[in-house]
């Protein structure tokens, strides 16, 4: 579990640090102050910096558009995968990039820039080796610029540079790392639009059958008292795809199953917080506007519940909102359970972001205060 987390150069982050983190962890701010941001940096901190999670990030801000009026990108300075960091400029070879860990943790982990020029020696045999910034600019030929991951001694080539960014997304040879294998954390992702119909359904076939599929059903309970299960069906109207099967739920009192989407979206969303929060045991679960879709009375019970399954499961999750009602909501489950919270708010200080941490009793002083928390 995180203690403490730090950013240095990651999107609207120049450098920013969280001295305290708990397990569960409340995010505020105004617009553009950088919550959404801050979910990602701990996203791509527990993939271990893996390429497809680099890659779907940009792309999750269009951040690969490019416009018919526009030449392709000539030069690697110009991949899009400079949106990633800070001032949306890819580090010179040899420069500071993208910083992320725990404050106490030494090393972090970093993201930078690096060049290797591929000879062959005697044998035949292709050779890589990493060259200064200096020599880049010396020799040009067989070349390859690389995006880099380097923790303490160890480098991890991650994807090239100087391709087009198509070509990255294809994979073939220019994306060095194809398997998640040492993540740093398990996590979920529940985003503004939840969770896609095919990886819910995937979580869910995880879930059934097992100890936790009664907590889930008893959780909806909070919103319709009557359901009494959920399943998944294929749909055939949609044809034989993979995407296919869509929940369904029995309720008390009617023959017919009903489509959970049909149920409203409050329902909906707290199936996709749960069936996220019970699959990432011993994990991270991010969620991003945690109040979408949940009226204002149900959202202290929702709090209670997913302070109750962190501890329970071990899972430690980091949510945002614009909501002051869920920020109530929060401060009354997290009065419940004081060693379990954490509440910062990100602000906008001089172009730069700034963090404000609260304890328990400075954030319930504050909403008896009327102070603006948001």
């Amino acid at each position: 579990m995180l203690k403490s987390f730090q950013i240095r150069n990651f999107r609207l982050f120049n450098h920013l640090e969280v001295k305290k983190l708990s397990n569960v962890n409340l995010i505020v701010g105004m617009n553009n102050a950088g919550k959404s941001t801050f979910l990602e940096a701990i996203e791509l901190y527990a993939s271990n910096i893996s390429p497809m999670t680099l890659l779907d990030l940009v792309e999750s801000r269009q951040g690969s558009w490019i416009s018919e009026a526009q030449q392709h990108p000539q030069n690697f300075l110009d991949n899009p995968i400079r949106r990633l960091f800070f001032s949306h400029r890819l580090p010179k070879i040899g420069e500071e990039g993208i910083s992320l860990g725990e404050i106490s943790l030494n090393p972090n982990i970093h993201i930078g820039v690096a060049a290797y020029q591929i000879k062959s020696d005697d044998e035949g045999t292709m050779k890589r080796t990493r060259i200064s910034s200096d020599q880049f600019d010396k020799d040009l030929s067989s070349i390859e610029v690389v995006l880099v991951a380097e923790e303490g001694e160890k480098t991890r080539r991650i994807l090239r540079l100087d391709k087009d960014f198509r070509e990255i997304r294809r994979g073939s040879r220019v994306v060095y790392e194809r398997q998640d294998s040492e993540l740093k954390y398990k996590w979920q992702f529940v985003s503004t639009e939840n969770i896609p119909n095919r990886k819910l359904a995937a979580l869910w076939d995880l879930t059934s059958l097992t100890s936790l599929e009664s907590e889930v059903i008893s959780a909806l309970k909070l919103i319709e008292p009557k359901i009494s299960g959920v399943a998944f069906v294929e749909d055939i109207s949609k044809g034989r795809s993979s995407d296919n099967r869509i929940p369904i739920a029995k309720i008390e009192d009617i023959d017919e199953p009903l489509p959970l989407k049909s149920m409203g979206d409050g329902l909906n969303r707290l199936f996709y917080i749960m069936v996220a929060l019970v699959n990432a045991k011993d994990g991270i679960l991010l969620i991003d506007e945690f109040e979408n879709g949940l009226h204002w009375t149900v959202q202290p019970k929702v709090w209670d519940i997913v302070f109750h399954f962190s501890e329970k499961l071990n899972v430690q999750v980091f949510a945002t909102t614009h909501s002051r009602d869920c920020v109530k909501s929060f401060d009354s489950a997290w009065n419940k359970h004081p060693l379990l919270g954490a509440f910062f708010r990100l602000e906008a200080k001089n172009n730069l972001i700034k963090v404000k941490e609260y304890s328990v009793e400075t954030l319930t002083d504050s909403i008896e205060m009327d102070v603006e928390t948001r």
